[in-house]
């Protein structure tokens, strides 16, 4: 089983599976240059930082964002939020 969030884990909107609505379930933890995505069901999905890209072998995410908002799109799994939110601002 996949180990829960980190402490200071932000939790942002997405849709897991095709036709789910969307709402604020997901966690996002930043691990060095990778975004680990938490579903509720305790399926994850990682995220290179940099560009977006699908980290973890899965198929491409397709990225989208109007200079508020970022979302993602890999599968049938959307995930949005606040633009600028995981930059390396450290």
């Amino acid at each position: 089983m996949q180990e829960q969030a980190v402490a200071g884990a932000v939790t942002i909107e997405c849709a897991v599976g095709p036709g789910a609505e969307m709402g604020a379930d997901c966690l996002v933890e930043r691990a060095g240059d990778v975004l680990v995505i938490r579903h509720p069901d305790g399926g994850f999905r990682r995220l290179n930082v940099i560009d977006l890209r699908a980290a973890d072998g899965s198929d491409p995410a397709q990225v989208a964002s109007d200079g508020t908002m970022v979302e993602v799109r890999v599968a049938g799994d959307r995930y949005r939020w606040q633009d600028g939110a995981f930059d390396d601002d450290e």
